[in-house]
């Protein structure tokens, strides 16, 4: 009994380092960007700090472009002209932001896991000013592991599921443009910028 007893030991603490940190052969780790986003561009922070659901991983469009995957204990940035967008986040549900960005500015966008009937449903959360998350959004820079898309997997990916990921982005977005699916969509203004 003892010899089982080390190995469950065993097995759980494989399961709990690996569970740490989701990982995808989408996403790489990379160094984090500076501070300070290119003058002409706006920066969007998507961050997971929590660790749970570490398997799961949300995609992240900016409209009909795939921008990345939220990686649990992780974060990506994405660098974007200035304007509108509509951030949509994908899983058994769908979430999306409606930003209104201003250059030079950084902006942050929280995603979380909640329960799903069959799969993992996600939470999108703008950080605005004087949110609940607003003074966090540092530390989990420090904190969380920086990853960036790797373009060439995200590619490929595309290549082979492009015509039905179009056609579920194109439905969420007709979607979320009917009176029951604004209910789903956030907001981020320039002035949650920093």
């Amino acid at each position: 009994m003892k010899k089982w007893g080390k190995v469950v030991l065993f097995v759980a603490f494989i399961l709990l380092a690996v569970g740490c940190a989701g990982s995808s052969p989408y996403m790489r780790q990379s160094s984090p960007p500076g501070d300070n986003p290119p003058a002409d561009k706006a920066r969007v922070y998507f961050m997971r700090p929590s660790g749970f659901g570490f398997a799961v991983h949300f995609q992240i469009w900016d409209r009909e472009n795939l921008i990345g995957l939220a990686q649990a204990k992780s974060y990506f940035v994405y660098e974007c002209d200035p304007g509108k967008h509509l951030f949509i986040g994908i899983a058994e549900n769908k979430r999306a932001v409606e930003a209104d960005l201003k250059a030079g500015k950084s902006y942050y966008i929280l995603t979380q896991v909640k329960m799903g009937g069959w799969k993992a449903r996600m939470g999108f959360i703008p950080v605005r000013r004087n949110s609940e998350y607003w003074d966090q959004v540092e530390r989990y820079r420090r904190d969380l592991l920086f990853t960036s898309p790797d373009r060439a997997q995200l590619e490929r990916w595309l290549a082979a599921n492009g015509s039905k990921a179009t056609a579920v982005i194109r439905h969420t977005i007709q979607f979320l443009e009917t009176p029951e699916g604004r209910k789903y969509v956030e907001y981020l203004g320039e002035g949650d910028g920093r």
